[in-house]
Parts: C-alpha cells; structure tokens; sequence
C-alpha cells in the first residue's frame, strides 16, 4: 500500500511539473524574457566587472558600467555585421528561388527519379505501381519545396512586423542588466531579506544551479556552435557553394538538436549531390561532415567537461514540447527548465530514500 502512495504521489508531482513547465512557457516566459535575460547577462558578467575591479581599483559600479558598455557595444558591432551579410543573402536566396527551383533542384530530382527508375525496372519488369508511387512522391517533394518558400516569406514578414516589440524588449534587457549589475549586492540582500529563512537553501540550490550549471551549458554550447558555424563556412565556401552565411546557420541551429545533428543535412545533401553527378561536391559534403564529427568528438569532452545535461531523449523532447507551447523561446528554455525540476528533486529524493 506504501509503494501504491509513494508511486501515486510521484506521478502526481511529475504531472504538477510538467503542467507547471508548460504554464510558465506558454504564459510567463514571455512576459518576463526581458528580466530573465538582463538578470542573466548581470549575473554572467559578474566575474569580469569583479576582476576589472580588482585590475583597475574602480569601484564596482563604474565598473560595471563599463564592462556592460564595452560588452554590448562589440556584442551589437559583431550582430549587426552578422546579420547585414546574412540578410541580405537570404534577400537574394528569395529573389532566385524560382530560378535555382528550376535549374538546380528539378533537374536533380528528375536525375534521381530516373536512377530510380532503371533500378525499379532492374529488378522488377512490372513495376507500374511502384513507379507511380516514386512519382507521386517526387510531386509531394516539389509541392514541399513550393510550400516551404511561401513559409519563409510568411515568417520572414512576420518576423519584420515583429521587430519594434523585440527591439523594445532588448531595451529593456539592457536597462535591467545595468541596473542589476551596478546594485547586484543589494539585489541580493533584497530577495533574501523578503523570502522567508526556511526558503533560504532552495534560494543557495537555484544560485549554484544557474551559476554553475546553466551558465556552463550555455557557455559550452555557444562556444560548440561558433566552431560548427565556422567549419561550415569555410567548408562550403571551399566547395564553391553560394549563399553560405545563411546555409551554415540554419545547419548550426539543427546541429544544437540532440541525436539529430548536422549529419540530417549533409549527408542526404551530399549523397543527392552524387546521384545528380556532381560527385565532387557531394563527396566533399560527406568529408566535411565526417571532418566536423573528428572536431566535435575532440572539443566537446574539453569544452563541456561533465555530462551537464539531459538524457538526449528528454532533451529533444522538452525543445519539442517547448516549441509547440511557446516558439524558439520555448525550445531554448524548456530543457533549462526541466534540468531545475530535476535538481530540485534530487535532495528531497535523498532525504526520503
């Protein structure tokens, strides 16, 4: 009867979690990004205004001041130079679309059918129905190509319209960081002074947890996506490959999913680029694929240290559950947000066993 309550209570307090996760991403996260944010960059500059103290024997708070304004201004020169290149070669990717639709991808389609079809005939004389099944997903691919072009030009104009609240919202990120980071002992006495003292170690738990964990997974991550986004780069820029910038960061983005990675991109690309004939691209792809593999294996275990995070099978399906609650927020948050529940529950775990 015991083990009954105790593995009710259980599930009860994992279906709270999960209710409470979901919740607070749907409705909460996005009313309070921009505090989360501020707080977050005062917090993980503190090291370096404590330090620049210390170098230069100015107080705290003007060096606070000043280690935010030097970080922010190269944080907005290295975007801004970023984002210039890469938005305007996806202005001309949209513009030339229906060009390289139609002279790059249907005749490397039609190649692949065809191949497709001398195999089917190979080993079947009567294959009728398999080869209207090859055409008809062959008409599924060009509808999804069709599809996929009029959703970038949604989301990009979405994304446009959307501009003046994210910019409003960075504002105000910058405003609380300072705010934060020139009065961040006071801060501090703040919230431990209106929480009550049996609140006390959770307050110390969730300061270990973002200080040391979150911080280190953020870090480590960044630093492994800068390197992917770097060797694609010059990997495809070497391979005589157009509108690179674009193309590299959307194949970063999907190498920061779990058990996914960029393998998902390159290898169908290079293995398709091969059927079409163009064997020197399409080898040179799976090369820098398994190149990328060799750096990752390397870097990773001196970059990340201790395993930090979820189980690849939680992770990808809190990004999931957090991507259909609450957007790109709600995927970058979701993990962070189930790792906390976990750490919370790792004490109380071992009071009771």
């Amino acid at each position: 009867m015991q083990n009954r309550l105790a593995l009710a209570g259980t599930i009860f307090y994992w279906v709270l979690v999960g209710f409470l996760i979901w919740a607070g991403i749907r409705w909460v996260l996005p009313c309070i990004f921009p505090l989360l944010a501020g707080v977050a960059i005062a917090a993980l500059l503190r090291p370096a205004v404590l330090s620049f103290s210390r170098r230069t024997h100015l107080c705290q708070k003007t060096s606070a001041v000043l280690v935010l304004a030097f970080f922010y201004l190269f944080a907005t020169a290295v975007l801004c130079l970023f984002f210039t290149i890469l938005l305007a070669q996806l202005y001309s990717l949209l513009e030339q679309l229906p060009e390289l639709y139609c002279k790059h991808l249907c005749p490397l389609m039609e190649h692949v059918s065809n191949w497709f079809d001398r195999l089917i005939r190979r080993f079947s004389p009567d294959a009728q129905s398999i080869l209207a099944f090859s055409q008809a997903v062959a008409d599924a691919v060009r509808q999804a190509a069709l599809d996929t072009s009029a959703q970038l030009v949604s989301w990009m104009a979405g994304l446009a319209a959307r501009l003046p609240m994210l910019l409003l919202a960075a504002f105000f990120s910058v405003v609380l960081s300072i705010l934060v980071s020139t009065n961040y002992a006071l801060v501090g006495r703040f919230i431990r002074s209106h929480t009550p003292k049996r609140f006390h170690p959770l307050l110390r738990d969730l300061q270990t947890f973002f200080r040391d964990t979150v911080s280190q997974y953020v870090r480590a991550y960044t630093i492994i996506m800068a390197v992917t986004f770097l060797e694609l780069v010059f990997g495809l820029w070497l391979l005589r490959f157009d509108y690179v910038l674009p193309v590299a960061a959307l194949i970063a983005l999907v190498d920061l999913l779990p058990i996914i990675g960029s393998g998902t991109v390159l290898v169908p690309w290079g293995l398709l680029l091969i059927a079409s004939g163009d064997s020197y691209r399409g080898f040179g792809l799976l090369i820098l694929f398994g190149a990328m593999s060799v750096v990752r294996n390397i870097i990773e275990p001196r970059v990340i240290g201790a395993q930090i995070g979820l189980h690849p099978i939680a992770t990808i399906t809190a990004m999931y559950a957090g991507l259909k609650a609450a957007g790109i927020l709600g995927m970058l948050f979701a993990p962070i947000l189930v790792m906390l529940a976990l750490k919370l529950q790792w004490p109380h775990s071992r009071d009771t066993s």
